[in-house]
């Protein structure tokens, strides 16, 4: 998330990604004032471990007015990972991302939000049962299990996060439902794919 840190003997730059599989040792140094997170799914097959580099990820601006915003693939379908799929959204600042509102609920994500202070965030978690909604800066983290999860950012900054997926492996994609109230709203060029 921020500085650097090397893992396998591999130099990781700001945002950049490494997958390690089921089995594998691992050697991190991280340097001072790095920020890292680490991500971990129940795995059974044995990939290599590889290094995605934000400089080669697949990468889309979504040019929809209220909602406009970068979105960078670092693993995705194509990539080996058995569960994972993971990048980072940054959003224009006062706009909505995750938007519109979709969810997969067979495959829980994470948020972890960065480059928003001093501003915040608000993320949003909607289903049939509940509303909840968290104010949120650097380096929080916010659990999505199911539901719509929309967010937004003040007008100071946009609304900056990672957002790692673990599906189960055969349904590793990135099919998604949009909010039936939502469904006629353009989505663009995008990562997701509607059912």
């Amino acid at each position: 998330m921020k500085g650097s840190v090397i893992v396998n003997g591999e130099n990781l730059n700001e945002k950049d990604m490494a997958y390690v599989p089921i089995d594998t040792e691992v050697s991190l140094r991280v340097n001072k004032d790095s920020v890292v997170y680490i991500a971990e799914a129940p795995a059974q097959t044995k990939y290599e471990f590889y290094v995605k580099r934000l400089k080669d990820a697949e990468s889309y601006f979504i040019n929809q007015p209220g909602y406009r915003r970068t979105v960078v693939v670092m693993i995705g379908e194509g990539d080996k990972a058995e569960r994972f799929i993971a990048g980072y959204v940054e959003g224009l600042k006062g706009e909505w991302t995750s938007y519109p509102p979709h969810r997969h609920d067979d495959k829980p994500e994470a948020y972890i939000f960065y480059g928003i202070d001093p501003g915040f965030g608000v993320q949003l978690i909607i289903d049939e049962n509940d509303e909840r909604a968290y104010v949120v800066h650097d380096y929080d983290v916010v659990l999505i299990p199911r539901g719509y999860h929309p967010n937004f950012s003040t007008t100071l900054t946009g609304i900056n996060y990672a957002w790692i997926i673990a599906a189960p492996p055969d349904r590793r994609n990135l099919t998604v439902d949009v909010h039936p109230a939502y469904k006629d709203l353009p989505l663009g060029r995008s990562h997701l794919k509607i059912k």
